[in-house]
C-alpha cells in the first residue's frame, strides 16, 4: 500500500512540476499575443479535454511531461502569415516564451525553498559542534595535518561555532585559508591553500572535513559480522583497533586499511557498560569492501525556523547549490567519473520523490525544489527539441539572417525525437533494476 500511495505521490509531484513549467510557456505567449491552440499535461490520448476560447486544455494518458502548442510553431505547420503565428513573431517573444518555462521552475523552487526554511527543517544536532569527525586522505585539510577530533573556532579569522559555520565559509573563503583550532586543550593553527595539487581532486566536503556523525548502531545484520560477536542495535563504536572514533565516517575507513582480512577489535558503549569485541568483517565481493554489517542509527535532529528575510538567503544559496551540482555531475559523466548507469529519469524519480514526500513537508519542498532546477537547466541545454534548442534555433536565424531550410529543420527534429526516445528508454531501464533497491531503501 506504501509503494503504491508513493507512486501516485510522485506522479503528482511531477505533474505539479510540469505544470509550472509549461504555464510559464502559456502565460508568456498568451501576454505577448501568441495563439495558444492546446495546452496539454502528459503525452498521448487525451482522457479529458475541454475548449475554453482558442485553447483545448487536455489531460494526457502518458503524465510525463507536456507540452505548449502554439499556432505555426513547428516546421511543416500550416503557415498564414497571420500576426499571431509563431514564426511571425519577433524573435526576442519567440525568445521570450522559451526562457519562460525554465524560468518558471527557477523561481517556483526559490518559492519552495523560502517556504520549506520558514516552515522549519529538521537539523543535525551534531553539527552544532564545529568538531572534525574523519578527514579524507586526499584533501587539503590531511595535508595540513589535521585530524578527527580537532575543534574548528575559526577560520581566516571568522569565529566558527558550528558545523554550519564551516558550510557557510567555505565556499567564500579566499587563499591562503587559515585555520585556529583545539586539540588536546591546546590551539593550534593550520594553514593551506584550497587547490589540489597537481594530478589531484580535493574532497567535496569543505577542505575535505567532515562533521562527527554519531557512531551509533541502528540496525544489525543477523547473518554478519557484527551480530555475531555480540554489537547491538544502540551500541555506540567508541574504537576500533584502540582508535578513538569521533564519527561514523571513520568506521569504514579503518576497516577497510590497516588490517585488511584480519580480526578487529571494537569498544562499544552500551547503557551502563563498555566492552571490546573481537570481529572478523566480511569481505563483500558485488561491493569489494569489508563488512561489520552495521547500519548507522539516524541521528538527533531539531526543527530549525527562519524567519522571511534570512529565509531569502537560505533559499538562494541552496538554489545555486542545486544549479552547479548538475554542472558537477556532467562534468564527472564526461570525464567518466560517473557512470551513466547512475542516470535516472521519470519511472525513478516518481516513487522516489513519492517515498520522500511521505517523510514531511519540508523534504518534500526540497527535493520538489531539486527536480524544478534540473528541469529547467536540462530544458536550457541546445538540444534541438528542448527550449534550449529553440533559443539555439533563434540565434542561429539572427546570425544568418532567415530561419533554417523546413527539410533541415524536419531532419534535425526528426534525429532529435529519435534521439530523445532512445536515452528514455535507457534511463528507464536503469531505473528498473533500481526500483527493488528504492523501495527497500526507504522500508517499503
Amino acid at each position: 500500500m506504501r509503494v503504491l500511495l508513493s507512486v501516485v505521490v510522485g506522479i503528482f509531484i511531477l505533474g505539479v512540476m510540469v505544470i509550472i513549467h509549461e504555464l510559464g510557456h502559456f502565460l508568456v505567449a498568451k501576454t505577448l499575443r501568441f495563439k495558444v491552440l492546446a495546452f496539454s499535461i502528459g503525452f498521448g490520448k487525451a482522457l479529458l479535454k475541454k475548449t475554453v476560447g482558442e485553447t483545448e486544455y487536455r489531460l494526457g494518458a502518458i503524465p510525463f511531461g507536456g507540452y505548449v502548442k502554439m499556432a505555426g510553431e513547428q516546421p511543416g505547420d500550416e503557415q498564414t502569415g497571420e500576426s499571431y503565428e509563431f514564426m511571425v513573431k519577433p524573435k526576442w517573444q519567440r525568445a521570450a516564451v522559451a526562457v519562460a518555462g525554465p524560468l518558471a521552475n527557477f523561481l517556483s523552487a526559490i518559492l519552495m525553498l523560502w517556504i520549506m526554511y520558514q516552515y522549519g527543517i529538521e537539523h543535525p544536532k551534531y553539527f552544532d559542534r564545529p568538531v572534525v569527525g574523519f578527514v579524507a586522505d586526499s584533501s587539503a585539510a590531511h595535508d595540513a595535518g589535521i585530524l578527527a577530533g580537532d575543534s574548528i573556532i575559526a577560520m581566516n579569522g571568522a569565529s566558527i561555532s558550528s558545523w554550519d559555520d564551516m558550510n557557510d565559509h567555505f565556499m567564500t573563503l579566499a587563499n591562503p585559508v587559515s585555520l585556529a583550532l583545539m586539540r588536546d586543550g591546546e590551539r593550534l593553527k593550520r594553514e593551506f591553500w584550497r587547490e589540489p595539487k597537481k594530478g589531484e581532486e580535493y574532497s567535496q566536503a569543505p577542505f575535505g572535513m567532515y562533521p562527527a556523525l554519531p557512531p551509533v548502531v541502528g540496525r544489525v545484520s543477523d547473518s554478519l559480522p557484527a551480530a555475531k560477536a555480540g554489537i547491538r542495535a544502540g551500541d555506540t563504536v567508541l574504537s576500533i583497533d584502540s582508535v578513538k572514533l569521533y564519527s561514523w565516517y571513520q568506521i569504514s575507513d579503518l576497516l577497510q586499511n590497516g588490517k585488511p582480512g584480519k580480526e578487529r577489535r571494537i569498544g562499544i558503549a552500551r547503557t551502563g557498560m563498555r566492552e571490546t569485541l573481537a570481529v572478523l568483517p566480511q569481505f563483500n565481493e558485488s561491493a569489494s569492501r569489508y563488512l561489520l554489517g552495521i547500519e548507522i542509527k539516524k541521528p538527533e535532529t531539531r526543527l530549525v525556523r527562519y524567519g522571511a528575510v534570512p529565509a531569502i538567503g537560505r533559499c538562494l544559496n541552496k538554489a545555486w547549490d542545486f544549479t552547479t551540482m548538475i554542472f558537477d555531475v556532467l562534468g564527472k559523466l564526461i570525464s567518466r567519473k560517473v557512470s551513466t548507469a547512475e542516470l535516472s529519469g521519470p519511472v525513478g524519480i516518481i516513487p522516489a520523490s513519492g517515498i520522500i514526500a511521505l517523510q514531511g513537508l519540508s523534504p518534500m519542498l526540497n527535493f520538489m525544489a531539486l527536480i524544478s532546477i534540473n528541469l529547467a537547466v536540462l530544458n536550457l541545454f541546445p538540444l534541438i527539441i528542448t527550449d534550449g534548442g529553440l533559443l539555439l534555433f533563434l540565434l542561429l536565424e539572427a546570425v544568418r539572417r532567415r530561419p533554417l531550410a523546413l527539410k533541415t529543420q524536419l531532419a534535425i527534429n526528426r534525429f532529435a525525437i529519435a534521439f530523445f526516445i532512445a536515452f528514455f528508454i535507457y534511463v528507464s531501464m536503469n531505473d528498473l533494476h533500481r526500483l527493488p533497491e528504492i523501495f527497500k531503501l526507504f522500508g517499503k
